[in-house]
Parts: structure tokens; C-alpha cells; sequence
């Protein structure tokens, strides 16, 4: 697969897609540190059983503001709305919207259409081009059992509390569980879901039965979507008793990443891998070790079964990345109050998602070529050998040399050019003896090496 990086954005080491060689170097898989406790729980009858992400968190005007899930015992899901001034602490304000046990006293925005039915699914979405709607919303609405006709909705708001559902359904009978991107990537929505059962029974016959899988569709309005296309099942990699049970899909730079959903059906439980595409999701790639992204929670912990993330990507902040999650002790068939869960946080260096490894030896790792722009390079690493020690034991070293696209040296570049990088840092620019800057080779195919010991390169990218 032939492949131009945008330089500008974060290379992020997750396959070998970019590298022509490597010695002594081994990728390694990292996890978010999870926030001890969850942090939003069920308070309110209408929340029970649990809160959950099939929902959307996102950054606006200073605060974090959440839409989630809950489900109540007699099992109608419904749609609710909190603002957290730090992302830690959430407010649930009482909205009166809508009616639950004679009262609107409470924090939900979207209940079902339909007479005992559910709103299980919503991807709140961002929209700067239109001031007077600048939020969007697709959620799912049927009834429970499904006596009517179920679909994914549209709707609009100006403030993200209040919603107008003129727009109707937009994808008629598509399945309960989807997540669309927050926001337009490359001018269009695109949403990860399941289709209507007419369109699986075409494409996939009863005799090649994959059980959940994952469909793309896509759209430049949110009403008008292409064709369906199968994106994700599993593979001869996978279990025998697992399934897709959906995905996510966010910007990350010049990528898409996403949570990849793995249903177990033995024992009845579920995590989250992550996956990447560079095709804007019609392909998604996956790693060969295939980790948990966030791991379950000790036995007997709110979170020891059930792992999924919203629709959004991770929040930028604190030099962090911030990802919410649901977190259950119980899956399909754990009945009420076994079920019990909330919305947990889990924290990730920038960029933090996979790096390459040397360890006591010097270790080497050389790019295919890159047209580099004018600007300097900078890179992410940490020359730790034990990631658990305090941040300033640095034990490593980096250094890296310039050659020309046909691999050879260039003058002023070598490694006993550079300055040593002995630092543990996010954004470090690489600087050469003298005068030497790489802006000066700007227009040129260039080939960086890399020489590290004792450290972690996570990512590398063009910066003025």
C-alpha cells in the first residue's frame, strides 16, 4: 500500500507501514491509566442499571459536557445530559424535558417516540458551519419488543439540552448499536453501525453466518447516506466465539483511529481493541498481538466484564489524553442489579498508543522515504527503561540521522551530528551540531534513522 504522510500530524508507530528496516526494536502496546473510581454512577431511579457510553463526550466553551445512556428495570434506555466543570466532578442538572414516574425533575433529553419504547444509542456531533444548530444527534428509537418500525433518528440543538427531531428517521430499520464520528472528516459523517436485516440477508447468506458485524455508511447532510459496506468482522485470527459488537471511529492526526468492540461469547463478556485505518474507515487495520486497549477491573469490580468507549475520541487535556468508557460487571444476560457499572476515566501520553522499543543495546529503526516540508523535526519519546519510574529517571538516549531517499549519508546529519535527546518529553525538536537545520533540505525525499537505547519513541512529525 503506497502511503504519503502528512508530516505535519503525529507518525504514530502502529504498524510497519512507514519503516524500510529496523534492528534490536520491538513495538510495544500501551494502555490508559484508569482513574481508580467511576466517575458517574447511577444516583437517580431513572439511571438504574447503569449509565453507559453509547453516548458522546466532548469539550466545549470550557467544560465537558456528556451525553449517555441509562436503563431503567423495566429495561426502556433513554437519553440524559451532564456538564462537568473538570471532567472529574459531573453535574446533572434538572432539565424538565421529559417525564419520568409523573415528574420532569431530571437530567433526560430524549425519550422514545413509541409507547414503552427505548433510545439506545446516541452520537452527539459538531457542526461549525451552522450557527443556529451547531450540535447534531443520531440515536437510535424502537420499541421494546420491537412492535414498531426501529431506526436511527436525527435531530438538532442549539444548545445540546434541547433537541428538535423534525428530521425524522434517517436510516430506516438499521440496528441498535452504531457510533458516527463527532465531527466531518474529510468533508463527510461517517457512522459505523448495523444494517436493516434485508440488506445482511443479501450480502451475507445464512450459511456464512458472522454473527455481529460492523457496516459503513456515510453522508455530507446526516439525512442522505451511501450504500452500506461491509467494514469489519472478525477473522482467522479471533476466537471462535467472538464477535464485532460495533465501533468507533475518530480523527488522530492524518488517521482514523477507533474502538473495535469484541464481544465474547465464552465467557459473556467485552472489551475494546484499538484500530486504524488511512482510508477514512472503508479499510480498518488491526495489531498482530491484538491487547485490550483499556483492561477489564479486577473480579468483582464495577468494571471486570464490560469495556466500550463513546463516539468521541480522547480529550486533549493536561498533555493527556482523556478517554471515558463504560465500565459493567455484567454483560447480555446478567440480570438486574448484577448488572451494575458507571462511566469511567483512563488517562495516555500524547501519542501514547504504541512505541518502539530498544532496550540495553542500541537499537535502529529507518523510514521509508518522506518528502519533508519546510520545518524541523520533533519527537515524542522517553528514555526510561522502567515506565513506572519517576519521570525525570532517564537512563536512554535517542539520536537520529538524515540520509538521502537512496539511503546514503548526508553531510552535517550523522548521528554523532546530533544532539543527544535525554529527556522524557512529547515534543522535542532534534537539533544538529552547527548550523545544520533540516528545513534547509525542505522539498527533498529524506530517510530519518533512528538510533535509541533505553527508550520509547512513540511518534515524530514536521513542526515549524
Amino acid at each position: 500500500m503506497h502511503y504519503e504522510p502528512n508530516l505535519v500530524h503525529p507518525q504514530l508507530f502502529l504498524d510497519d507501514i512507514g519503516i524500510a528496516d529496523s534492528t534490536r526494536v520491538a513495538r510495544v502496546w500501551h494502555s490508559p491509566r484508569k482513574y481508580p473510581d467511576p466517575v458517574l454512577m447511577a444516583e437517580h431511579p431513572w439511571e438504574r442499571w447503569c449509565p453507559v457510553t453509547y453516548g458522546t463526550v466532548l469539550r466545549r466553551d470550557d467544560r465537558f459536557h456528556i451525553w449517555y445512556c441509562v436503563w431503567t428495570r423495566d429495561h426502556q434506555p433513554r437519553a440524559c445530559y451532564a456538564v462537568s466543570e473538570d471532567g472529574v466532578e459531573w453535574h446533572k442538572p434538572e432539565l424538565g424535558i421529559c417525564e419520568f414516574q409523573g415528574s420532569t425533575a431530571n437530567n433526560i433529553i430524549l425519550d422514545s417516540l413509541s409507547p414503552g419504547g427505548l433510545v439506545d444509542d446516541i452520537a452527539v456531533i459538531e457542526d461549525p458551519d451552522d450557527t443556529e444548530w451547531p450540535l447534531k444527534a443520531l440515536f437510535w428509537d424502537g420499541a421494546w419488543p420491537k412492535t414498531n418500525e426501529p431506526g436511527i433518528h436525527l435531530a438538532r440543538s442549539a444548545d445540546g439540552i434541547h433537541w428538535d427531531r423534525s428530521a425524522g428517521v434517517v436510516l430506516p430499520k438499521w440496528g441498535d448499536r452504531f457510533n458516527a464520528t463527532p465531527c466531518k472528516v474529510n468533508g463527510k459523517y461517517i457512522l459505523l453501525g448495523r444494517v436493516p436485516p434485508e440488506v445482511l440477508a443479501e450480502a451475507a447468506p445464512s450459511r456464512f453466518d458472522r454473527g455481529r458485524v460492523v457496516w459503513r455508511t456515510e453522508s455530507d447532510n446526516l439525512i442522505d447516506w451511501s450504500p452500506p459496506e461491509l467494514v469489519l468482522t472478525t477473522d482467522l485470527e479471533d476466537p471462535v466465539h467472538r464477535q464485532v459488537y460495533s465501533a468507533t471511529a475518530f480523527s488522530y492526526g492524518d488517521l482514523l483511529l477507533g474502538g473495535m468492540e469484541r464481544m465474547w461469547l465464552s465467557p459473556d463478556k467485552l472489551d475494546t481493541e484499538i484500530i486504524w485505518s488511512r482510508d477514512l474507515g472503508h479499510t480498518w487495520q488491526r495489531s498482530r498481538t491484538r491487547p485490550s486497549f483499556i483492561p477489564w477491573g479486577a473480579e468483582g469490580s464495577w468494571d471486570d466484564t464490560w469495556i466500550n468507549l463513546p463516539t468521541n475520541g480522547p480529550i486533549v487535556c493536561d498533555d493527556r489524553l482523556w478517554f471515558y468508557y463504560s465500565g459493567r460487571s455484567g454483560a447480555h444476560q446478567a440480570r438486574y442489579p448484577h448488572n451494575h457499572g458507571g462511566i469511567g476515566l483512563a488517562t495516555l501520553r500524547l501519542d501514547g498508543f504504541a512505541s518502539l522499543q530498544a532496550q540495553e543495546a542500541w537499537g535502529h529503526v529507518l523510514t521509508q522515504p518522506l518528502l519533508w516540508p519546510a520545518a524541523e523535526l520533533h519527537v515524542n519519546l522517553d528514555p526510561r527503561r522502567n515506565l513506572e519510574a519517576h519521570q525525570t529517571h532517564a537512563t536512554g538516549e535517542l539520536v537520529v540521522a538524515v540520509r538521502d531517499e537512496t539511503n546514503q549519508p548526508l553531510e552535517g546529519f550523522d548521528w554523532s551530528d546530533c544532539v543527544p535527546l535525554v529527556a522524557n518529553t512529547i515534543d522535542q525538536r532534534v537539533e544538529w551540531k552547527g548550523t545544520k537545520a533540516l528545513r534547509s533540505l525542505a522539498g527533498r525525499r529524506l530517510r530519518l534513522e533512528f538510533r535509541l537505547r533505553d527508550c520509547h519513541l512513540y511518534s515524530f512529525h514536521a513542526k515549524d
